[in-house]
């Protein structure tokens, strides 16, 4: 049995609602995002803080204009 499958069968046997289950998904998860963004920051996709800021500003701006 190859170590992939060993891990698939006890995947499978840990009950659905297992706390621990939930909390190697959200690990799994959080890793990819992480990983996601370290593969920006390698291809260049980056933004300064001034241009999140200004991006920023601009949304909530036209958020706040349009609740009134």
């Amino acid at each position: 049995m190859t170590v992939k499958e060993t891990i698939h069968k006890w995947v499978d046997s840990i009950p659905d609602d297992s706390p621990g289950l939930l909390d190697l998904y959200e690990q799994a998860r959080l890793s990819a995002a992480i990983e996601e963004g370290m593969a920006d920051v390698r291809a260049g996709r980056m933004l300064t803080f001034e241009e999140v800021d200004r991006r920023m500003q601009a949304k909530w701006a036209k958020r706040n204009s349009a609740s009134k």
